[in-house]
Order: structure tokens, then C-alpha cells, then sequence
């Protein structure tokens, strides 16, 4: 009699250790790309599992998965991303923020008109050529001329217009070669993101006449030389 039933006994048993091999909790935390920001309220999906959480407020969740699940994770604002498990294991997982560039833009837009006001105020001084005065103010105006050659508003207006213009060229790199730009066009680890952006990062001569394809097309071609001195 017990001999009849040990091979049912024995695949029970396989069955249940099995069962306990593959399904297991993932814990992760979620955060905003290259900050410290913690998410709240994102949708962590099991595709495969048909199972839904949302993170805490302090960015935590945890949710039953099986090796080859997928998880997908969305938040209004930011990209969707998507993790296969393929080990049992914590998660870190980071979000872009689908805002990036616009924000950009709206901060680029107020550093503009707070430079503009600074140089108003020159010009409320009588400093109307940031110290470069053209040749005809010579000619028309030279006590204009000459107090935007030897005056001393004149000497800070041209210092601070050399400032600007170095500023706002570097600024407008940062539009084009960001976080944001480099993790859609290339899978790069978040550990190689900060030595990869101070290798790469492009001249603000090279990137005046870029649209968003070029700047795409620049990180490709240049992480390839990244991954080739990695070797």
C-alpha cells in the first residue's frame, strides 16, 4: 500500500518545492532620474501575472513575481519603463521625467530675462555697448564711446556680456546632451552615466544647428566609443 502511493507522495512534494523556487516577493524603491527624489504613486504592473501596486510615499513597493515576469512601471509625467525580473532580487528603478526639456526651456527662458534686466540697468547708466562701442559711435558720440572704453560700468557691462554668453552656450549644450536625451537613445547603467556625460560631452560649437535627431544620433555614435575604451 505505501509503496503504491510513494510516487504520488514524491511528486507532491516536487510540486510544492517547485512552487516554492519561482514565486517570491520583489521590494524596490523608485526614484526621479539623477536626483534623490522618491515616487509616490507609481503603477508597478506584473504584465505577466496580471497583478497591480502602486509605491508608497516614500517610493517603496512590492509586488509577487516569478522569474520572466515583466514588470511595468508608469507615472503621469514621466516615461514608462519596463524591468524583466531574471534573478530574485531588490530593485532600484529610475524614472524620466517626460517634462525634462520643457523645463529646460522655461528655465532658460527666466536665467534670459534676469540677464536682460541686469544689462538694462547698465544701459539706465549710460552703458548702451557692453564696452564694445561700433566705430560710428566714435565718430557720432564720442563721450559715449569714451565712457564705454574707460568707464567703470562699462568695464562690468563687458565682463558680465562675456559671462552671459559663455553661460547661456553651456546651457544650451545641457539642452541637447542631458540625462534625459542620453537613457533614450542608449541603455547606459545609472554608474556609468556621470563618467560617460564628462567624456562626451559635446562643444557648444557642435551643437548650435542640432534638432533632437542629431543629439539622439550623437550619444549612439559616441557611447560606442565609450564601450570600446571600457574594454
Amino acid at each position: 500500500m505505501l509503496r503504491s502511493l510513494f510516487p504520488f507522495f514524491l511528486l507532491f512534494f516536487i510540486a510544492i518545492s517547485a512552487s516554492g523556487q519561482v514565486n517570491f516577493v520583489v521590494k524596490g524603491l523608485i526614484f526621479r532620474t539623477a536626483t534623490i527624489q522618491r515616487l509616490a504613486k507609481v503603477s508597478v504592473e506584473n504584465k505577466t501575472a496580471n497583478k497591480l501596486v502602486y509605491s508608497d510615499v516614500l517610493g517603496n513597493f512590492s509586488i509577487d513575481a516569478n522569474i520572466g515576469d515583466t514588470l511595468i512601471f508608469k507615472k503621469e509625467g514621466f516615461s514608462e519603463q519596463e524591468k524583466v525580473i531574471s534573478i530574485k532580487q531588490n530593485l532600484v528603478i529610475y524614472l524620466n521625467a517626460a517634462q525634462v526639456l520643457a523645463e529646460v526651456v522655461v528655465k532658460e527662458q527666466s536665467k534670459k530675462r534676469e540677464q536682460q534686466e541686469i544689462l538694462d540697468g547698465y544701459r539706465s547708466k549710460g552703458v548702451f555697448y557692453n564696452g564694445n562701442p561700433p566705430l560710428l559711435v566714435y565718430i557720432f558720440s564720442p563721450l559715449t564711446a569714451l565712457n564705454e572704453l574707460i568707464g567703470k560700468d562699462a568695464n562690468n557691462a563687458k565682463r558680465f556680456g562675456n559671462y552671459i554668453a559663455r553661460e547661456n552656450a553651456e546651457s544650451n549644450v545641457d539642452t541637447h546632451f542631458n540625462p534625459a536625451v542620453i537613457k533614450t537613445a542608449v541603455k547606459i547603467k545609472d554608474n556609468e552615466l556621470a563618467e560617460f556625460m564628462y567624456l562626451h560631452r559635446p562643444k557648444p560649437e557642435q551643437v548650435i544647428y542640432w534638432n533632437y535627431y542629431d543629439d539622439l544620433a550623437y550619444v549612439r555614435k559616441v557611447y560606442q566609443v565609450y564601450l570600446m575604451r571600457k574594454k
